[in-house]
């Protein structure tokens, strides 16, 4: 289910920059004429309509995942179009809309999150799970990665379960075809992982990351003294495009820029006070813990202060978004490596310390 979920999220904000992306190349463009316009709203709910009858009309899995794919398409074009109603005037251009999508995905992601976290699911419905799996053989659709899921499930059933011994003597018994080899978009998918990972485990890469941390902290202080003490600066602000006066004026009153302003500075503050410790910590020799807090800041970078520079910015946005997430995606790799470090040096130190106990008590 969560991956499914994944699918669909994954489509919705790639249909969504897509279509972003094409209207800005292509000025805009209305489909339709004579006081018409086919909103691509309605595109959106056509292809949550095709979800929906795929997934009751069929029980394949695999018909399953292309549900997903249409629904998260169909998502992604309605969400793009949320700022129409939300305003009076039906603004499609409505600035606040690139932060409402954003936050909107973001909850998104933590109920996923939630759900494949801290449910725990009763027999019956490892059971249940594990017959939808079964479904594949009779369609002569199951490899070998979903014979070992199904086992797998069917290992958290009580064998007492009159089906238990039935499924699993289907799922041993079924023939499997080889594993097809991935798709070039799989491999370069792979690729790039691989040598992203490569590059992380390079022993220059965590003090290049700690001196960026520095200097972000540096930036962030002298932002913040510059906010506080004259009152002009404007962090996370930076419009990088701009479509026209017409289309870009900033329907946000004084209150809310002041608002948005000071919460942004609050955001700023505690993110470069995460920074700062983990700096600390680092000084102190403590990896693990100077990575924990690097963690930290990007989350609240990435939770806080990217909401209020969608608002500032709209889409252009995600560029910073996306220096946000390839930093956090390489300091977790960084933390679990440094984690796996201290844990064998509380080993080794353990194991040399019993010897020592046991001679004193010979």
């Amino acid at each position: 289910m969560v991956r499914l979920l994944d699918t669909v999220l994954v489509c919705a904000i790639a249909t969504i920059l897509i279509v972003r992306t094409q209207l800005w190349l292509t000025n805009y463009p209305q489909l339709g004429g004579r006081g018409l316009h086919i909103a691509h709203l309605l595109w959106g709910g056509l292809f949550m309509l095709i979800a929906i009858l795929i997934l009751l009309a069929f029980v394949s899995p695999a018909e399953r995942q292309v549900a997903a794919i249409s629904g998260g398409i169909g998502l992604g074009l309605f969400m793009d179009e949320v700022g129409k109603f939300v305003t009076a005037d039906n603004n499609y251009f409505f600035k606040p809309t690139a932060a409402i999508i954003y936050c909107f995905f973001v909850i998104f992601f933590l109920v996923i999150r939630q759900l494949d976290r801290h449910r725990r699911y009763s027999e019956q419905e490892y059971l249940v799970n594990a017959v939808e799996l079964v479904k594949e053989a009779a369609m002569h659709t199951m490899d070998e990665a979903g014979r070992q899921r199904a086992l797998a499930l069917l290992s958290r059933v009580s064998p007492t379960d009159p089906l238990v011994p039935q499924l699993r003597g289907i799922l041993e018994g079924v023939r499997v075809p080889p594993a097809p080899p991935p798709s070039a978009v799989v491999r370069a998918g792979r690729r790039v992982r691989a040598w992203f990972f490569d590059v992380v485990e390079r022993p220059w890469f965590p003090a290049a990351v700690v001196a960026f941390f520095a200097v972000w902290a540096a930036v962030s202080l002298v932002q913040i003294v510059a906010l506080v003490v004259f009152q002009t600066a404007d962090l996370g602000s930076l419009e990088v495009f701009r479509l026209g006066n017409d289309i870009t004026n900033d329907p946000l009153g004084d209150g809310e820029r002041t608002f948005i302003q000071t919460a942004n500075l609050v955001a700023s503050v505690v993110a470069t006070a995460f920074v700062l410790i983990g700096l600390y910590r680092m000084e102190k020799g403590r990896s693990a813990g100077a990575f924990e807090m690097f963690e930290r800041a990007l989350l609240v970078s990435i939770f806080f202060t990217q909401v209020f520079a969608f608002v500032h910015s709209e889409f252009a946005a995600v560029f910073g978004l996306a220096v946000d997430l390839l930093l956090f995606v390489a300091v977790r790799a960084i933390l679990g490596r440094e984690v796996e470090r201290e844990a064998e040096r509380v080993s080794a130190a353990a194991g040399a310390r019993a010897p020592a106990r046991a001679g004193a008590t010979g």
